[in-house]
């Protein structure tokens, strides 16, 4: 059973997916609860923004590392990788933006080494993709880097923007950054 912190945490979330601005009062509406109550376990609303942060830094972690080790086969991994990180940048879409605008340096040094973990973990995929010839080792990694997370991005732009099916993005932006990495099956 969820805490009551932990619930608060999900609501916001919510709240903050549909409105980047929702207030406490919001949150608290949208729980049945009042404003004291979320005050008694977050101080204000930059406290609750944190900790959602945290929520999804440890939940992308977790979904990371499940996909890194669902295969031996080194493409499936990446590609489960990529799904993972959809997943994870839908439904914490808001705190995404919130990163982007703060180029992540708000990060707790303790969750900025998980996800530096993670980060290792993808570069060496990517570079046995590479010494295999599966992908042209005159692409640069960093490049690679700012592809994936741009299709990222622009997978979950379009789910907002509800001009392509739901259930096509996936395939489609997996398909799109693979080819833009010369990758062909």
């Amino acid at each position: 059973m969820k805490s009551t912190k932990d619930k608060i945490i999900d609501a916001a979330v919510f709240c903050l997916n549909r409105n980047e601005k929702a207030s406490i009062d919001e949150i608290a509406h949208h729980l049945d609860l009042n404003r004291r109550t979320i005050h008694r376990y977050f101080k204000d609303r930059s406290t609750l923004i944190q900790c959602c942060q945290e929520k999804m830094m440890a939940t992308c972690n977790q979904a990371m590392n499940e996909a890194y080790e669902s295969s031996n086969d080194t493409l499936k991994q990446i590609e489960n990788m990529f799904y993972a990180a959809l997943n994870i940048g839908t439904e914490y879409s808001f705190v995404k933006k919130l990163f982007d605008r703060s180029r992540y340096s708000d990060v707790v040094n303790t969750e900025m080494q998980a996800y530096d973990n993670v980060k290792d973990k993808w570069f060496q995929l990517v570079v046995k993709l590479q010494e295999t010839g599966k992908i042209p080792s005159s692409i640069p990694l960093p490049w690679i880097y700012d592809l994936f997370g741009g299709m990222i991005d622009i997978a979950i732009a379009a789910q907002a923007s509800g001009d392509v099916a739901v259930n096509d993005i996936k395939k489609l932006a997996w398909s799109a950054f693979k080819g833009s990495i010369g990758i062909i099956n």
